[in-house]
């Protein structure tokens, strides 16, 4: 099994086609025993010298092409750490979770290879976590002092393991995170957070960062002031796009972590530096600092959070604080009905910065059904609406849903009926083992009778420039998804064995491409067969 998991890596550096056969191979690891991981590590620290050549090249964390090693390396590897991870989970015999010096050794390399920017650092280090020796936490304690990952999406893995319920690490931790990770402007908020989270749940008596209150009061109000800055158009006069967008997220974070933990420690001297990150434009910064200013009896903050109430993006969070807090029966009723519920979970996922990155400017409720949906074994409700940023000419709106997903495509539906929309989030979102794509030469090998009885029906319908891109097998149906031209439209047509239906490309600048349209098609036979055979 290691020789095909390695074969397949060296395979899909090469080929990308060929990484779904690294997941695939990978699920066999949790099976592994100790010696055959130790030999798994020594087959991937082969890999070491590519790793390196890799590591100080410029990368983005939106980045999908270009530095092809850089970009692999994450994707050939991570199957395979995150089931070395399962496996340590599941673990039930105390002598297999003890770990030989050399495995420490080889993590630490392997983390040492990878680039600052991989998100492998961050599952290396949760493996560290979940495995839980002293030893293995302080090699996590000092990898992320000295070494920290820079994959911020990914962070969250490596802290995670730390604040289960059964989880219990020695005290120095504290101090060195304290006096080393936080000096880290990606790794700080998650050093907080994690303080934070022992002190509100009794696990520590005095939080790890009081000794520091003082200090930390400052530093707000120097975040603040900076981020106040960038609001006004001030940025750093050497810093591209991608630093300006970084430096903010990085500062919001904090902002958050701090303001909590102020909450927690009771710290009024902290309340002047609250009304200040209030009054920046953020919303998750308002809602932060509002909510700590309600817990510490200040008024203001609890007006704020009622007004919050009212800007999707921060709403759940404004409706859980004035709960918590026992107001929330002074917040509108209307802000609290599903709809406006399901709107403020639309305009979160929006504003993340792996999708739009900020909020929309204005969120309209278009319908909402119940229906029974893949997956679901009841009815549920689904919810659709119009998003817009800007204005004028430089707008950009299109169609999100939220109920069984929450979820908006690049791809232009707007034109589209809504039991088209819904069909494709219902496509998008299905995956089955009865459903999959098909090479054209397999497809014409193995069915050669009904890839003649496609094609024909394709051809009969009198398309130009007929583009033939895949089969697919769909619950043993073969299908033939195609880029053609009708009545000079560009678009997709799908052809089954009892019709061909055309999905036009629509908006140019955002067009519904073939793998969208086969998408809807999906949905659309998914959404009809479940929700007929019901009513029927």
């Amino acid at each position: 099994m290691i020789n095909e998991i390695t074969e397949a890596i060296l395979l899909a550096h090469n080929d990308p086609a060929q990484l779904s056969r690294i997941a695939s191979l990978s699920q066999s690891i949790p099976k592994l025993s100790n010696d055959e991981v130790d030999e798994l590590l020594d087959r991937l620290l082969d890999f070491g010298d590519e790793l390196r050549t890799a590591r100080d090249e410029p990368v983005t964390q939106n980045e999908t092409h270009g530095n092809a090693d850089r970009v692999y390396f994450d994707q050939l590897l991570q199957p395979v750490i995150h089931q070395l991870v399962e496996r340590e989970q599941k673990l039930e015999n105390e002598e297999d979770r003890i770990w030989a010096n050399a495995r420490f050794a080889s993590i630490q390399t392997l983390y040492r290879f990878a680039p600052a920017q991989s998100d492998m650092r961050n599952h290396l280090l949760r493996w560290l976590a979940v495995q839980g020796q002293e030893e293995a936490i302080q090699i996590w304690t000092d990898l992320v002092c000295d070494d920290p990952p820079e994959h911020r999406l990914g962070i969250v893995l490596a802290f995670a393991p730390l604040m289960q319920a059964g989880f219990g690490p020695p005290e120095w931790i504290f101090s060195q995170l304290l006096n080393h990770a936080t000096r880290h402007s990606q790794i700080a908020p998650a050093v907080f957070d994690l303080f934070n989270y022992y002190f509100r749940n009794e696990r520590i008596e005095i939080h790890p960062a009081q000794e520091r209150v003082d200090a930390l009061t400052g530093l707000l109000g120097q975040v603040s002031g900076q981020l106040g800055q960038i609001e006004e158009g001030n940025f750093p006069s050497n810093f591209d796009a991608n630093q300006i967008n970084q430096l903010v997220s990085d500062s919001v974070a904090l902002i958050v972590a701090l303001c909590d933990t102020f909450a927690q420690l009771e710290h009024h001297p902290a309340i002047p530096k609250l009304h200040q990150a209030l009054s920046l434009r953020h919303r998750r910064v308002q809602t932060e600092s509002a909510a700590a200013l309600a817990r510490l009896g200040d008024e203001m903050g609890k007006h704020a959070l009622i007004e919050l109430a009212d800007q999707p993006v921060a709403r759940l969070r404004a409706l859980a604080y004035a709960e918590e807090l026992g107001f929330k029966d002074e917040i509108s009723l209307e802000l609290q009905g599903e709809i406006a519920l399901a709107e403020s979970h639309l305009a979160i996922w929006l504003s993340e910065s792996q999708q739009m990155g900020l909020a929309p400017s204005n969120i309209e409720f278009i319908e909402n059904r119940e229906m029974y949906w893949p997956s679901y074994e009841h009815p549920v409700q689904c919810y659709l609406f119009k998003y817009l940023y800007g204005s004028g000419e430089q707008s950009h709106s299109n169609i999100g849903i939220c109920g069984p997903m929450t979820h908006a495509f690049a791809a232009d539906i707007q034109h589209l009926e809504p039991e088209s929309i819904y069909a494709a989030f219902a496509g998008w979102q299905t995956v089955h083992n009865e459903i999959f794509q098909i090479s054209l030469s397999r497809a014409q090998q193995a069915f050669p009778n009904q890839w003649r009885r496609l094609t024909g029906d394709l051809h009969a319908e009198g398309f130009d420039s007929v583009e033939p891109h895949t089969a697919a097998s769909f619950f043993g149906e073969i299908i033939l998804i195609s880029e053609a031209t009708k009545d000079g439209e560009f678009g997709t047509a799908i052809v089954d064995g009892q019709k061909v239906t055309w999905y036009a490309h629509g908006n140019p600048d955002a067009p519904i491409d073939w793998q969208m349209a086969y998408a809807i098609w999906r949905g659309h036979q998914m959404l009809t067969s479940f929700n007929e055979s019901e009513s029927a």
